[in-house]
């Protein structure tokens, strides 16, 4: 283990020895003792969380973070309540990493650390409830998918991907303000609406960062190179602005079927009226013609445009509680997400070399077989393809769609085989698990990870992440990222 990450390792063996001494939730009675108030219920957490390259013999830091979260639920009455969860975090990376300290160490900094307005605001947001109606204003996320590793129908807030998907998505959401509406329509079926007037991009780190997406480097040496060469570069961002035209529009039929063969049966279908959180790229140059030498750039303008995008889907959960055949199929769980994305567009090229931009049509699904054996080892297989067309006509035969987070080729059909295996021991207290992403193109994600509960409030983890494949793949892009990672949590 290396020096940095062996520091963090006996700071938690040290913390995980002394807990013992301390009073079970001084925290917790501190908050009571100074808001002694009946209504509000308080709850938070420090974390600290360190992780560390295993590639070759370099000692690199990926993560030193200490954070504070801080949540608080008001019920004013029994139909109205108020909710807000504050995050705040430090991340001393980047003072202690000897590769940032350049002359841009300040600038550099600035933008590494995620510069989002009010990022330290997770969630604030009411809560109204009526008989047959609720309603929830604020700053919040929405969840409506459930698979692990890619996202299929969860495509209502955008994402963190400051370090890539290895948090959950509960931690990398991007929340939004909105107006959520979810009625009682008949028994067991129930309307969801979202207003959306909110608008973030996907935020993914500059180059340079840990986890920078290839495209992101490669773009960032493009640019690098045209300047060099005397080519003024511009880059104009088309976000959505906040005007009621441009209001988001989200759907959402729940129902359980009650009687019957499908008895059991959840299902939902989904319709988003929406902006796509990665924008498109759209490119310009500008020149001129000398006879005998040809045509001689001297601009060149990037247009980063947040398409307009419709998104149908559906999605469906069913355990078997009698075999198919005898016994066979007993205990599983089946579930079923499936999304259509109209109007988004794609680019396309060469490896690392946009030529244009085409419109597309999307196909994403994913099959999920999930059941427990052996009392409590878990198990969790999905099948899941994502199907990019193109609308437009382009010669295939020189280019090919480019995928967005690496700008290398695309397939028109992407297949993704995802298993996670998990169980514990202890009465619960240790937690270990696995997960391994499998991409068609030998393209690799591996994590095992072990939890520790110490008491109810201490919990520490530690595991590794293992990247492999080609670079212009989703995790073969961060081959040489193998880490491991350590964690603890105090809550209260």
């Amino acid at each position: 283990m290396k020096p940095k990450m062996l520091i963090g390792f006996f700071v938690l063996i040290f913390l995980a020895g002394t807990v013992n001494t301390v009073p079970a939730e001084p925290v917790s009675k501190f908050m009571d003792t100074i808001l002694p108030f009946d209504n509000l219920e308080t709850a938070g957490y420090f974390r600290n969380e360190v992780s560390s390259k295993m590639a070759g013999e370099k000692d690199e830091l990926l993560k030193m973070k200490n954070v504070m979260g801080l949540k608080a639920n008001y019920r004013v009455t029994d139909w109205l309540s108020f909710f807000t969860h504050m995050k705040f975090w430090y991340d001393a990376l980047y003072d202690i990493e000897g590769s940032y300290h350049d002359v841009a160490f300040k600038e550099n900094n600035d933008k590494l650390r995620m510069p989002l307005k009010q990022e330290w605001l997770r969630e604030c947001f009411f809560d109204v409830y009526t008989p047959r109606l609720d309603a929830r204003l604020g700053k919040q996320q929405v969840v409506w998918g459930t698979t692990d590793g890619v996202r299929i129908l969860d495509m209502v807030n955008p994402l963190d991907y400051r370090e890539w998907t290895l948090p959950p998505y509960s931690e990398t959401r991007i929340p939004l303000w909105m107006l959520r509406l979810e009625g009682e329509i008949m028994m067991n079926g129930h309307l969801q609406l979202l207003v959306i007037p909110d608008y973030e991009p996907n935020y993914y780190p500059p180059a340079g960062a840990p986890y920078a997406l290839r495209t992101t480097v490669v773009g960032a040496n493009g640019i690098s190179n045209l300047e060099r060469l005397g080519v003024s570069v511009s880059t104009i961002s088309e976000a959505p602005a906040r005007k009621l035209e441009n209001t988001k529009i989200g759907l959402r039929w729940r129902n359980i079927v009650e009687s019957g063969p499908l008895s059991g049966l959840e299902y939902t279908l989904n319709y988003l009226h929406t902006y796509s959180f990665a924008s498109s790229a759209y490119t310009l140059i500008k020149g001129f013609v000398i006879p005998g030498v040809g045509f001689v750039p001297n601009a060149f303008q990037l247009t980063r445009r947040a398409q307009q995008i419709e998104v149908f889907g559906a999605s469906f959960n069913k355990s078997i509680t009698k075999g198919i055949v005898g016994d066979f199929g007993k205990g599983w769980t089946l579930r079923g997400e499936f999304a259509y994305i109209k109007g988004d567009a794609m680019n396309i090229g060469t490896d690392k070399s946009i030529q244009d931009t085409v419109d597309v049509d999307q196909y994403k699904y994913a099959l999920g077989f999930d059941k427990t054996f052996l009392t409590n080892l878990g198990f969790s297989f999905q099948f899941i393809q994502l199907i990019s067309r193109s609308k437009d006509e382009y010669d295939v035969g020189q280019y090919t769609l480019l995928f967005g987070p690496t700008r290398g080729p695309l397939d028109e059909v992407e297949t993704i085989l995802t298993c996670k295996i998990f169980t514990d021991f202890m009465h619960e207290r240790v937690q270990p698990e696995i997960l391994v992403i499998y991409g068609d193109d030998n393209d690799w994600r591996i994590s095992p990870k072990v939890s520790f509960v110490i008491n109810d409030n201490w919990q520490v983890a530690g595991g590794f992440h293992f990247f492999e494949g080609k670079p212009q793949h989703l995790n073969g892009q961060f081959d040489k990222e193998d880490q491991v990672f350590l964690e603890t949590q105090y809550t209260w």
